[in-house]
C-alpha cells in the first residue's frame, strides 16, 4: 500500500465521524461548500472496490446541500441519536455487546488504553464515553495518517506498531459492532443520508479488516443475558447501558505533540 491509500482511508473515517456527530458549523460548511461530497467521492474512488464507490455515491446523492436541508438533518439526528429527543439508535459499542458491568468497564478501559498509547486524549469539552462511534472513527483516521507518515519516513518499526494497532482495534472494537449498528440504522431510520452513511462505514470496516487480516467476532443481533447458562430464569440483565459520562454536543480527540507510537494495551483476544 502507498501512503496515499492511508491518507484516503484517514479522510473517509474522518468524514464519517463528522457526519455521524451532532450536526454543527463544521459539517454545515463542508456540505454547503460541496467539500464533503467532493472529498468523499475522491477518496472512495481511490480504492478498487465497486461496492465502496457505490455506497459513497449514494451518500453523496443523499447529502443535504443548503442550510435549510441541513437544519432538517439536525432534527433527524436528534430524533435518531440524540438523548434530548429520546433517540433510540445507540452510538456506543457497549450497547451492542454482551456482558456484565465488569466486561463493559474492561471495554472502556481497553479503548482508553488504545487512545493513550498514541498520545491521544479527549478534549476538555468532550464528555462522551470512550466507546462512542465518532471517537472510534476518529482514532482510525488518526492511525491511518500516522501510517502514511511512517511509510514516507520508511520507519518499518513504527509501521509495524501502527499496523498491528489498527488490526487489533478493528478486531476487538469497531469491527465487532459496526454491522449491528448499520443494521439498526437501516431498520429504524428512513433518513437516506444516515442509512447510506451507515452502509459506507460498514463496507470501509470490512475492507480494512481484510487489509489487516483480522476477522472480528461480530456481536449477536440480540446480546444474551449475562445469566445465560447459569440459570433457567429470564429475569435480570445487568449490562451497562448508561455507565459513563453524559453526552455533550462536542466529540473529538486531541493529541499531545507527536511521539513515536507505542504498542497499544489491547490485544486480539479482546476484552470479551
Amino acid at each position: 500500500m502507498t501512503p496515499d491509500t492511508h491518507v484516503h482511508r484517514a479522510r473517509l473515517y474522518n468524514l464519517a465521524s463528522l457526519a455521524f456527530d451532532r450536526p454543527g458549523d463544521e459539517l454545515e460548511a463542508a456540505l454547503v461548500s460541496g467539500e464533503f461530497v467532493e472529498q468523499l467521492l475522491e477518496s472512495a474512488a481511490h480504492f478498487e472496490d465497486d461496492e465502496l464507490r457505490d455506497r459513497a455515491e449514494a451518500v453523496a446523492e443523499a447529502a443535504p446541500t443548503d442550510p435549510d436541508e441541513i437544519d432538517d438533518r439536525y432534527s433527524d439526528w436528534a430524533a435518531l441519536f440524540g438523548f434530548e429527543e429520546g433517540g433510540e439508535i445507540q452510538q456506543y459499542q457497549i450497547e451492542y455487546a454482551p456482558g456484565t458491568l465488569v466486561t463493559s468497564t474492561d471495554t472502556l478501559a481497553d479503548l482508553s488504553g488504545f487512545y493513550k498509547a498514541f498520545g491521544l486524549s479527549l478534549t476538555e469539552a468532550n464528555r462522551e464515553r470512550a466507546d462512542h462511534l465518532c471517537l472510534q472513527l476518529e482514532f482510525l483516521s488518526y492511525l491511518s495518517l500516522q501510517t502514511a507518515s511512517l511509510e514516507l519516513d520508511e520507519d518499518q518499526d513504527g509501521i509495524d506498531i501502527v499496523t498491528n494497532a489498527q488490526g487489533d482495534f478493528l478486531e476487538d472494537h469497531l469491527g465487532r459492532w459496526i454491522p449491528r449498528f448499520a443494521e439498526t440504522v437501516l431498520d429504524e431510520s428512513d433518513v437516506a443520508f444516515y442509512r447510506t452513511l451507515a452502509e459506507l462505514v460498514e463496507r470501509l470496516v470490512e475492507i480494512d479488516a481484510e487489509r489487516f487480516d483480522v476477522e472480528p467476532d461480530v456481536f449477536d443481533e440480540t446480546p444474551p443475558s449475562p445469566l445465560e447458562g447459569f440459570t433457567d430464569t429470564d429475569e435480570g440483565d445487568f449490562r451497562c447501558g448508561t455507565c459513563g459520562s453524559t453526552p455533550s454536543p462536542a466529540t473529538g480527540q486531541q493529541s499531545d505533540p507527536p511521539t513515536q507510537p507505542q504498542p497499544p494495551r489491547g490485544d486480539r483476544d479482546g476484552p470479551y
